[in-house]
């Protein structure tokens, strides 16, 4: 049986900020191992916090993280069913504003954020579509006090963050 340290894995995962499905991994790996062998080593690194998994089945992919992290990726996942859903219905964009005066009036010390959201409520629907989905650590930063969250609706919210497991 090949065998394979776990930090090797983590190194090709880093590469790859969108995530990598299991048969991807193995291909980047060398010396090659099998498949059970593999989700032996990512589930040991799930377990430790420092590997996490998007989605499910076919369709799952695997992240290099931090535990801070997690929290991380599921906003961005958040952020992005929200812009699907304001490319689908752009009034929903009212309702985002209206959330940005309500965090404005409970939050004061977020008007960095809040100023930059409402400039990009007000400019190009573009720009604030790839604001919301960029994976960049300046949008990460930014939603975390996001007036989009809302948009998502609760039971598409709870399968956001079941996709989204460190263990």
């Amino acid at each position: 049986m090949q065998r394979i340290d776990p930090e090797q894995v983590v190194q090709v995962l880093l590469t790859a900020s969108q995530g990598l499905a299991a048969p991807e991994v193995m291909k980047r790996l060398k010396p090659r191992i099998s498949q059970p062998t593999l989700w032996r080593v990512l589930n040991k690194l799930r377990s430790e916090g420092r590997v996490v998994m998007n989605g499910s089945a076919r369709a799952t992919r695997y992240h290099a993280t931090e535990r801070d992290d997690l929290a991380v990726l599921r906003s961005l996942r958040l952020h992005e069913a929200a812009a699907q859903r304001i490319v689908r219905d752009p009034s929903l964009l009212e309702a985002a504003r209206a959330r940005l005066n309500r965090l404005r009036q409970v939050n004061p010390h977020g008007d960095v954020y809040h100023d930059r959201w409402a400039v990009l409520l007000d400019g190009s629907l573009p720009s604030l579509l790839r604001t919301m989905t960029e994976p960049s650590e300046q949008a990460a930063t930014l939603r975390q006090e996001s007036p989009f969250t809302i948009l998502v609706p609760a039971d598409e919210r709870r399968r956001i963050f079941e996709s989204i497991r460190a263990a």
